[in-house]
Order: C-alpha cells, then structure tokens, then sequence
C-alpha cells in the first residue's frame, strides 16, 4: 500500500484554479454519469463488501482492523488520484466547506494521537506479560520465579484496569477513546448535514472523509476498556452503492460489538481479551501452587503451568505481531491525515 497522502497533490490541484476566472463561491453539482467517479464509489463499495464477507467475520480481530484502515488507506489514495488527474471539480467547494474539512482534520489527527496512546498501552501490557513467561522458562520452578511471574501478571491486569478518564464540560467522566467516539459521531452528523445543504462535496473527497470517520470510530471502540457507550455509527448520504455497503457493514459491525459488550469484557478487541482471560487463569493457578503442598497436587499443577505458559505465549506471539501492524496502519493514516490538512489550507488561502 503506498503511504501517499489523501491529498498529497491537492494543493497543486486548487492552484490551477486560483485565477479570477474561476469561482470557489458557486457550487456546480458533480456529475454522477462521470465514469471516473462511478468506477471509485463501484470500487470503494466492493471494498466494503470485501470487508464483510459472511456473518461469522469477527471485526474486532486485530487482522480485520488492518483490513478496514487498508480500505481507508486504498480510498486515499484514489481521492489523491482522481483530484491530480482534474476528475474531480475541486474548484467547486466553498469556503464554509473548506473550513469544515479543515476542522474535521484537526479532529482525525486529535483521533490518531489518542488512538496511538491506546496502542503504546497494549505493547506495555504485552511488555510485562512477556516478563512473567520469562520468569517461570526454568526447570524446577521455584517459589521465588512463581511471586516473580505473578507480580508482572498484576502490572498486566492493572494496565487494563487503569483509567484514562478526564472530566467533560458536563461534569461526567469519559474515557478520551470514548471522547473520541462522541466527536466522530458529531463529526459525521455535521458533515452529512453540510453535504445535504450545500451539495458541493466532490465524491471521493466525501468518501474518503466518511470511512475515515468511521474506522477511527471502530478503532475507539476496540481500544476501549469496559466501554460505556455503544459504537456509533456515521451515517452516509446520498444513494450510492458505496453508502449502502458502509451501512450494512456498519450495521454488522455494531451488532457484534454490543454483543461483547454485553458480556463483560474488559477489553473489546479480540486478542487482547482472550490475552486478558488466560493472565486472569494463569494468575489464580499460579496462587493455588503457592498454597498446596501435597506432592500429588505439585505434579498435576506444573503440568497445568506449563500447558498455560504454552497458551500465553502463542497468545502473546499473536498480540504483538498484529498490534505492530495496527500501529503501522494507525501512523500511516495519521500521516495522510496530516498532509491532507496542508493541502485543505491551501484551498483555503485559494478560496
């Protein structure tokens, strides 16, 4: 996947229509039979749908996130595409607009930084949880390897159990990922109404700012501990085949969300949640061995140490591998993100 920016060309693009004889004020209508714009939103639609396949797709595996930050990533770079080619009537957004995405911008890199702290989190988590398997690798076992390994079983369980919580306006604790949450969603509300009104956004520009807007949403959500809110979904508009797919998946995907919830878990993505359960088992048996004596009991409790320390380690091989690639995918976005607001404002300054 190339790491060009959303609109790493778009400034360039505005220049073209700086001189006089061009208008930012009057909003013409972008032509739906334009085959450039059809083939994107058929493109972007079957990328959606790619994302999901069947109904036993798990969405908050660390594997389907990269699949849906790859789909915001291809999207970029076919909106960067489009607007350096001049398919797309840029010259028609205004400077209410403009102003819009520039703010969305700002609130997409707020996202990512908060979104990037999450993810530091995880590898601190998966940092001592790689301590503790290190302390009980030798043969025999002794009680001093044990209180060692279930001291950095406690610093795992307390990364979870930490709260990143901070008082809002309205005096009620929020976690900053389930901040995010509510700013995207106002976020999507305030950009669809804009669209509705104003209906001057070119298409993959539109596009490329709704699945963003989404993906940042899921990713709050999965990196929530013991969210208190639902996932919030934004809503697309227009008729297009590429809105109706983002609804279905959206539609799924909260489903399988309030589900999880549903049950008490701590952790929402996957992988962190089943790394979090065996750490809870391992500890208790590991405190059951400090505590029976009987050599009978000590043999058949080393067996079980031994099958756990397997699980966690392949639990924890897993954890680390697909959190190195979310931290690749979220840096690549925050990126695009970040050129993108420099070419918005040199729409701005154009307009």
């Amino acid at each position: 996947m190339s790491g060009s920016s959303l609109f790493a060309t778009l400034g360039a693009a505005i220049q073209s229509f700086s001189s006089p004889s061009y208008s930012l004020k009057v909003p013409i209508p972008e032509a739906k039979t334009d085959p450039t714009v059809l083939a994107f939103e058929s493109e972007l639609a079957s990328h959606l749908d790619q994302l999901n396949l069947s109904d036993e797709t798990r969405y908050l595996r660390i594997q389907w996130l990269c699949q849906a930050m790859d789909m915001v990533l291809s999207t970029h770079s076919s909106t960067e595409r489009m607007v350096s080619e001049s398919h797309h009537p840029v010259s028609n957004v205004d400077g209410k607009s403009i102003n819009t995405l520039l703010e969305n911008s700002i609130k997409l890199l707020d996202t990512c930084v908060v979104l990037k702290t999450a993810v530091g989190e995880i590898k601190n988590y998966c940092g001592y949880l790689e301590i503790a398997l290190r302390a009980v690798q030798k043969d025999p076992m002794s009680e001093i390897q044990v209180k060692r390994c279930m001291k950095a079983l406690k610093k795992c369980m307390e990364v979870l159990n930490r709260k990143d919580d901070f008082v809002h306006h309205f005096g009620q604790r929020r976690s900053k990922l389930e901040n995010c949450s509510s700013t995207l969603r106002r976020m999507g509300e305030k950009l669809n109404t804009e669209v509705n009104s104003i209906g001057n956004y070119p298409t993959a520009i539109y596009a490329a700012q709704v699945v963003t807007i989404f993906v940042c949403s899921l990713l709050s959500s999965a990196f929530s501990l013991k969210p208190k809110r639902s996932f919030s979904s934004v809503c697309a508009g227009g008729q297009s085949s590429w809105s109706f797919s983002l609804s279905r998946l959206q539609k799924q995907v909260k489903e399988q969300t309030d589900q999880k919830k549903s049950r008490g878990s701590i952790a929402l993505l996957e992988e962190l949640d089943m790394a979090d359960i065996a750490v809870r088992d391992f500890h208790n048996l590991l405190e059951k061995r400090l505590h029976r004596n009987p050599s009978f009991e000590k043999v058949a409790q080393i067996l079980k140490v031994k099958e756990s320390v397997e699980v966690l380690q392949a639990l924890l091989t897993d954890l680390q591998h697909g959190i190195s690639t979310l931290e690749f995918q979220v840096e690549s976005i925050y990126r695009n993100l970040l050129r993108s607001r420099m070419a918005f404002i040199d729409m701005h300054q154009g307009s």
